[in-house]
């Protein structure tokens, strides 16, 4: 258990104690007024009062008194509303709680004011009257609201805990579990937020020191994968730790394929050298050598540049908004002198006549050129290679299909990988990966498949403006 479980769990344990003693006073706050628990203040009390107002200010009392003796003769008990007079005086003699009497003395006195549950009243002869309902008044003969002794102080405490028990005082046993459900509480949530990030942190140290074969997702802690915000933290580790792991395998890869391939023009040029020691009578051979493999690895070295501004991006002039047809066909004409010279063809059809698009001119003039010229290289004498352009949706679609063998479906995928080579014609095998780099720059797509029946077709698709 680190920091981060102890600064969670003082946290959680802070804010469960927090919100106990604000609800607990708020409680307290909002409890009924011990004044004011001997009167009824429901709604139902309130529309009861309202009526017995509205007859004792429009007949008067003598009116009320009937109204009230009448319905008690019905119903065998009273009407449970009390009218006292300014002289003390219940409307049907009814007694009068000892500290009911106190405040209703006070009132008419204008020491207090009134408030929810009592209601002072004038009657047509001028004289005051207060209305109130008594709370729990249950006489002994059943009957609410005849005459009878005030309760007992005891009585009445125990008829308001009957209907609104008081808080009870926390005793110490339940003050410990209080405290004990709010420490496991705490716990529980601190451990649960804590966990996974202090495994998301020992895999960014494992990560650090260079095992960037380590994964979350299969560590016994997250076997079960989460759909949270923290699920998708971890499995973005997971995608950061394998992004990162193929990048420095390709680096790798990459480091060994280039030191491969200067390798050879190297070996060649030294035994160059030392053949126009040994036989100066044919040093113009050997400079013809020397001169062939420089070109070879100054292309090759090139290459590897034009790759790498790619990869990091380098090359990061403004683009400007070029017609891709017009940039094509100055490659297609190229090609069609170059396929002349080794009796080979290259045909061009398409109705597409200007298609924008903001790139960079000469970086896909020269993806162009790298998948045309591939393709003359491997097509047959006395074919052609077909360069169609058409509409696809809103994309661009160039379709290079030659007459060549193919590729086994199997290395289809690697074709655009540098330094992949397959057939008698390969170079360096970096044409085709520059090509789909520098298409990609262009929000464009590069994809190959084997043609019917024979040959290789590449498929770029480039979006419009």
């Amino acid at each position: 258990m680190g920091k981060l479980f102890w600064k969670f769990f003082f946290g959680f344990w802070l804010c469960l104690i927090a919100a106990a003693v604000a609800t607990g006073t708020a409680l307290y706050l909002m409890r009924e007024k011990p004044a004011s628990s001997d009167i009824a203040e429901g709604p139902r009390a309130q529309f009861m009062l309202e009526t017995i107002q509205e007859v004792l200010e429009g007949k008067g009392p003598d009116a009320l008194r009937d109204l009230l003796d009448r319905n008690r003769k019905r119903t065998g008990h009273a009407i449970p509303v009390f009218a006292v007079s300014k002289e003390g005086d219940e409307i049907l003699n009814r007694e009068i709680p000892e500290n009911i009497q106190q405040r209703i003395a006070a009132l008419f006195g204008g020491l207090e004011q009134p408030e929810q549950g009592i209601l002072m009243v004038t009657a047509p002869n001028n004289s005051q009257w207060i209305l109130f309902i008594p709370r729990n008044r249950r006489p002994p003969n059943g009957e609410i609201g005849a005459s009878s002794a005030p309760p007992k102080p005891d009585e009445k405490h125990r008829h308001r805990e009957a209907l609104e028990p008081p808080l009870p005082p926390l005793s110490g046993p339940g003050l410990f579990a209080a405290l004990l459900a709010s420490l496991l509480f705490a716990g529980v949530l601190a451990y649960t937020f804590s966990r996974p990030l202090n495994t998301l942190k020992n895999a960014f140290r494992e990560a650090g020191k260079g095992r960037l074969g380590v994964r979350i997702s299969g560590t016994k802690q997250t076997r079960k994968k989460r759909s949270d915000e923290i699920g998708e933290l971890l499995s973005g580790f997971d995608h950061m730790a394998e992004e990162i792991e193929t990048r420095i395998e390709q680096q790798k890869a990459l480091l060994h394929d280039v030191s491969h391939e200067l390798r050879s023009p190297l070996a060649r040029l030294n035994l160059a050298v030392g053949l126009a020691r040994q036989n100066p009578a044919h040093l113009d051979a050997s400079l013809s050598r020397i001169e062939t493999e420089a070109e070879r690895l100054d292309n090759l070295i090139g290459q590897l540049l034009n790759l790498s501004r790619l990869d990091t991006n380098q090359n990061a002039e403004v683009l400007r908004e070029h017609n891709v047809i017009e940039l094509l066909l100055a490659v297609v004409e190229d090609a069609q002198f170059e396929a002349a010279q080794q009796n080979r063809y290259v045909e061009f059809t398409g109705d597409v006549k200007q298609w924008n698009l903001r790139c960079h001119a000469e970086s896909l003039q020269g993806a162009f050129d790298n998948i045309i010229r591939n393709a003359i290289k491997h097509t047959p004498e006395n074919t052609a290679v077909k360069i169609d352009c058409s509409l696809q949706g809103r994309a661009l679609r160039i379709q290079i299909d030659d007459q060549g063998p193919g590729v086994p479906p199997a290395l289809l995928p690697k074709l655009f990988t540098p330094f992949f080579k397959h057939g008698e014609h390969a170079g360096h095998g970096l044409g085709l990966a520059i090509a789909k780099k520098s298409i990609q720059r262009a929000n464009g797509s590069l994809t190959a498949r084997n043609g019917v029946p024979r040959g290789l077709v590449i498929a770029i698709e480039l979006p419009s403006v």
